[in-house]
């Protein structure tokens, strides 16, 4: 008896759950399509932060030593300067490592889509890249419009029609992928 009045409680507060976040979507107007296009605009920018976890974690340069920081509104005691760098140090760590994570996630839900032909439109209109996967740096992302002229120089003849059509299609996937049945 006690199993079931606990999976019932459960199963309660996860569909409790589900429902004030749907309606805080909504509420909000979040537009799950756009957040998955501002995170494939900024996967390469993520991955590089990512793969660079010394720089994360480091702590901005130093202040003056002579300012010190009390505890509470009163001032009623005075920190230690090594505890405040400590707790900075955690607080930088465990923001890498819930960035880490949620990268870990989108870079999962890319990676089920790469090896697919319409994939090339996402690498070169949100990552930067040309048609042979090389970054185009400061030149950025491109254009349907240079996509497709891109494209034909090898030999693959899409319109820009064709090109908006896959990447609405795999975006869409994706957000589903990502964010679930409210994507």
């Amino acid at each position: 008896m006690k199993q079931t009045v606990e999976k019932i409680i459960k199963a309660t507060a996860e569909e409790t759950a589900r429902t004030v976040i749907q309606r805080q979507r909504c509420e909000y107007g979040i537009n799950l399509y756009r957040a998955m296009e501002r995170l494939l605009r900024s996967y390469k920018s993520l991955k590089y932060l990512v793969e660079s976890a010394n720089e994360y974690c480091q702590l901005p340069p130093e202040r003056s030593r002579s300012v010190t920081t009390a505890i509470g509104g009163g001032g009623g005691g005075v920190r230690d300067r090594d505890d405040i760098i400590e707790e900075a140090m955690l607080a930088r760590t465990a923001s890498y490592e819930r960035t880490r994570a949620r990268f870990e996630e989108l870079d999962a839900v890319i990676r089920q889509f790469e090896n697919r032909e319409e994939f090339i439109v996402i690498r070169m209109y949100y990552f930067g890249e040309d048609a042979d996967g090389n970054d185009r740096g400061e030149a950025g992302a491109l254009t349907f419009e240079a996509i497709s002229a891109e494209l034909a120089g090898k030999g693959v003849i899409r319109t820009e029609k064709t090109l908006r059509t896959w990447r609405t299609r795999l975006v869409q996937e994706m957000t589903v992928l990502l964010f679930g049945v409210d994507g």
